[in-house]
């Protein structure tokens, strides 16, 4: 264990500020010595100021407010979906249109839950519920909005290549990781992938290539930062509402729906259910079934593999000479950390990692921190540390296959805030007896990743061809936000948008 490491740090809960620095401005108090020499402390300012705290603003504070659920609630449950869809639309929104997407987790989640059947067959029943009880018109996995968001981040990384020794990349598809680093770490922000996440990105293209502003998106998703990605200023016209798995099975014992008195259909009707209510006018989803399967890699959205798989295959494509070229998988020092390395003739080559939970995550910031061009200081320790390493002859070999995994030596991180990645959001539906449960919650979890494996990965590569043959898109980016400094901070490898290309362009920002 790191000696700078405290007890602090092994909770994956990042616990609130103590107080609110929104609610009250009071003017700044005078500090005076009396003729005794003795401090004096003036009265504070007794009229004070009203203001109104929005959700926006405590997403943008430093500190934390108590009333924070509450203001969440207020604008994402299943509550306010009932009301603005199902109350307004019976009485004077009648055509309006519902459109529904759901992740893989939530589906895995729910199938288990419901009498363990198959997703597949979770998949139909889930789709009857929702055209014949809610009118949705149209529903989709996120699939799509995932293999967009994949492609993005491969063409960024190959056009910010970055020589050796260079900070790696990071991920900005989790909206936990991301909050964290605007409101707590701010120095990483250049560091991210300014790419979207499939919520948003699924949101972008059904509601701007329907191109109707009559369409209400409800997104399913596995956690509740969700909540929060899609209350942000900029990502309300992408979701209207988001509810988790737990939501979905309160929603329906509110509404007297049992799931289990719908018929199990055979799994080779699924694509006929799949393609009834597919927006199929839209090119990305030409095909029906894409949007209901899942590529290859973690449970999380496989980015980090992905990529490696993009460039084993650029690698290896033309290649005529004698080099072999291999994947490896090296699992780090727990189980939330995961390398995949290219290697050519035994040589690392390309590298990127997988990286879930907080704990993970501030021993990751601790090494940006040092590595950090500003710190003199932590520059050099460094060094010392490194000529520490040397005396002790700890220092290992890059060029080997042998090396132990070190994400801060990697390509690309794909980093999920939850431990065990999106598998484990805290909106699934987990057994009680897991609750407090350490070694049976693992347990579940691998049998979750089991059934997502088994029963929904079976698109092996995600590349360029396979969304340019679709639509061109545009830059899905966030305008990600330091709090401490209040300045907009963009990707320092982003292009310019162009936001007249396409009605499907759209470059929204967060």
């Amino acid at each position: 264990m790191s000696a700078i490491l405290s007890e602090e740090d092994l909770n994956d809960f990042i616990s609130p500020g103590t107080a609110c620095i929104k609610p009250i401005k009071n003017k700044q108090t005078q500090i005076e010595k009396t003729k005794d020499n003795e401090l004096e402390v003036g009265k504070e300012d007794v009229d004070l100021e009203k203001v109104s705290i929005s959700l926006q603003d405590c997403l943008a504070c430093s500190g934390c407010i108590t009333s924070s659920e509450e203001l969440l609630l207020s604008k994402q449950s299943a509550k306010v979906f009932l009301d603005s869809w199902m109350n307004e639309n019976s009485i004077k929104n009648q055509d309006r249109i519902l459109a529904v997407s759901i992740s893989p987790q939530c589906r895995i989640s729910l199938s288990k839950y419901f009498n363990d059947i198959t997703v597949s067959e979770f998949d139909k029943i889930f789709l009857t519920i929702m055209h014949e009880k809610f009118g949705a018109t149209y529903i989709v996995g996120t699939q799509i909005g995932r293999e967009i968001a994949i492609e993005q981040m491969i063409d960024k990384l190959d056009k910010c290549a970055t020589p050796t020794g260079a900070l790696p990349k990071l991920s900005s598809v989790c909206p936990g990781f991301v909050l964290y680093c605007e409101k707590t770490n701010p120095t990483l922000l250049p560091h991210l992938l300014n790419v979207k996440s499939p919520q948003q990105i699924t949101g972008s293209v059904l509601k701007n290539g329907l191109r109707s502003n009559k369409i209400y998106h409800l997104s399913i998703m596995p956690c509740f930062d969700k909540k929060l990605e899609a209350s942000r200023e900029d990502g309300e016209n992408e979701v209207d509402c988001v509810i988790t798995p737990k939501e979905v099975v309160n929603m329906f014992a509110d509404l007297n729906i049992d799931f289990n008195a719908y018929p199990v259909v055979l799994d080779k009707d699924a694509e006929v259910f799949y393609k009834k209510f597919n927006p199929s006018m839209l090119k990305v989803f030409s095909d029906p079934v894409r949007s209901w399967c899942s590529n290859e890699g973690s449970s999380s959205g496989g980015y980090a593999y992905q990529y490696i798989l993009h460039e084993f295959k650029k690698y290896t494509e033309n290649n005529t000479s004698d080099e072999l070229y291999s994947i490896e998988t090296v699992h780090g020092k727990n189980n939330d950390i995961k390398e995949y390395r290219l290697m050519k003739n035994g040589e690392i080559v390309k590298c990127s990692c997988e990286l879930y939970g907080f704990r993970n995550i501030q021993n990751m910031v601790r090494k940006f921190t040092l590595k950090s061009p500003a710190n003199k200081i932590n520059k050099k320790l460094v060094k010392l540390n490194t000529r520490l390493n040397r005396l002790k002859g700890t220092t290992t070999n890059t060029a080997t296959s042998g090396v132990k995994v070190d994400p801060f030596k990697s390509d690309f991180i794909e980093v999920m805030a939850c431990p065990s990645g999106c598998i484990n959001g805290g909106g699934l539906i987990f057994p009680e007896q897991t609750d407090n449960n350490a070694k049976r919650r693992t347990l579940y979890i691998k049998e979750l990743n089991k059934r997502y494996e088994e029963q929904l990965k079976n698109l092996p590569l995600i590349v360029k061809d396979d969304i340019n043959k679709h639509d061109k898109h545009a830059y899905y980016e966030y305008t990600f936000k330091s709090v401490k400094d209040s300045k907009d901070v963009g990707d320092i490898s982003s292009d310019n948008n162009n936001l007249n290309a396409n009605p499907l362009d759209v470059a929204s920002k967060w």
